[in-house]
């Protein structure tokens, strides 16, 4: 018995030590996503320069498809696809259970665990600040402070609320923010505005406020700090009525629109062929998939959250809301395929022992591998990225 009770000891230190965390209570990884800044857009703007100059980049960060706000951040945060995250789009319809996504808040509904769960269940403290799709518990962990999105919130909140951590007694060893970066100007003025390079400036400058926080702090040998952004920006030309083109008399079929994509819903197959019969005159306008004809560069996986058809527009081009014609011009928009240049976003890390280097391009779900290397965690989930370096 004593033998036998001898043996389960060394197996749970076992376990234990391979799952608890090598990073010192000390050290602190911070996360920052700027969100739609370009890859082209940082070139010569301080903060990013300094980033750039003494640490690691990546010239190209692929987004993921669809390259919108959701699904890019759930990606960042999960290491994984949409296919596997769940977040599809940002709006969807989860068929099976008759739930409808709208850029919700609540981190139950990713399907894989996000970073700042997998930190606080290896023993790290982990803070969060605005990050989509972040709000709540997921699977009974949530992160240990949290400040949520809302309407009112500015990045100078933000960055106060970082720079109150950095120089707080009790630091978390993880922190993660969102930046309204460059995606509401450039929407509205588009990515070669004058607009959106003063906020491109205004990003950079409190890369730079936060690096000084960090330094200040006594936290130069200690602190990492990982910038991105989620996406880039395209300029829109032409706006297509998908809508109207479907028949539909009730709540199927179900037409759910992002920007340049439109996952719909049927009921049965003869709304299926209802539908597939109504698109094709359409063919040249935009491309329109089954879901069984998706290439794999579009897809979003076979569950009851893809849509039965998937409608994508050509780069340049957005689908009119559900209920008509948008009030203001768009200028801008993005979730377009990620092969595209114009959706790349950025990546840079800082930080005592980063290599000082440029690699030509990498994806955003290598983020959180990243992440979790530096802070010393093994992790043995499904993860489609890998570490940067």
């Amino acid at each position: 018995m004593k033998k036998i009770n001898f043996f389960l000891f060394l197996l749970i230190l076992f376990c234990f030590s391979f799952s608890s965390p090598k990073i010192s209570n000390s050290n602190i990884l911070i996360l920052l996503s700027f969100d739609g800044i370009r890859w082209d857009a940082i070139e010569n703007v301080k903060g990013f320069s300094k980033v750039e100059e003494e640490g690691f980049k990546v010239l190209k960060m692929r987004s993921v498809f669809p390259s919108l706000t959701f699904p890019a951040h759930s990606s960042i945060a999960t290491g994984t696809f949409p296919r596997k995250n769940g977040i599809v789009s940002s709006v969807f319809l989860e068929k099976n259970s008759g739930r409808r996504f709208s850029e919700e808040k609540e981190a139950e509904w990713l399907l894989t665990p996000p970073l700042w769960v997998i930190a606080e269940k290896n023993g790290l403290k982990s803070a969060v600040c605005a990050w989509p799709i972040s709000q709540g518990s997921w699977k009974g962990t949530s992160p240990s402070l949290y400040k949520p999105f809302t309407e009112e919130l500015k990045d100078k909140d933000i960055e106060e609320w970082v720079i109150d951590l950095i120089k707080s007694k009790d630091k978390p060893n993880l922190i993660m923010a969102w930046f309204h970066g460059g995606d509401f100007v450039g929407h509205k003025f588009g990515p070669k505005s004058n607009e959106y390079k003063e906020a491109v400036i205004r990003s950079g400058e409190i890369i730079e406020r936060i690096i000084f926080a960090i330094q200040n702090a006594g936290l130069a040998n200690k602190a990492t700090l990982l910038i991105t952004s989620d996406h880039g920006m395209a300029e829109v030309k032409n706006e297509i009525d998908l809508v109207s083109k479907i028949p539909k008399k009730s709540f199927y079929p179900f037409i759910a629109i992002s920007g340049p994509v439109a996952n719909i819903y049927v009921e049965n197959p003869n709304q299926y062929y209802a539908v597939k019969n109504s698109l094709k005159p359409f063919k040249k306008n935009f491309l329109i998939f089954g879901k069984a004809e998706i290439p794999f560069e579009y897809s979003t996986g076979d569950s009851s959250r893809s849509g039965d058809f998937l409608a994508l527009c050509n780069i340049g081009d957005v689908f009119e809301p559900f209920k008509g014609k948008r009030k203001d011009e768009m200028k801008c928009m993005h979730g377009y395929p990620p092969s595209n240049l114009d959706m790349c976003g950025i990546f840079l890390a800082y930080g005592k022992g980063l290599p000082k280097k440029k690699i030509e391009e990498a994806t955003i779900v290598d983020i959180c591998p990243t992440a979790l290397k530096l802070m010393g965690v093994n992790y043995l989930g499904d993860i489609d990225g890998k570490p940067l370096f």
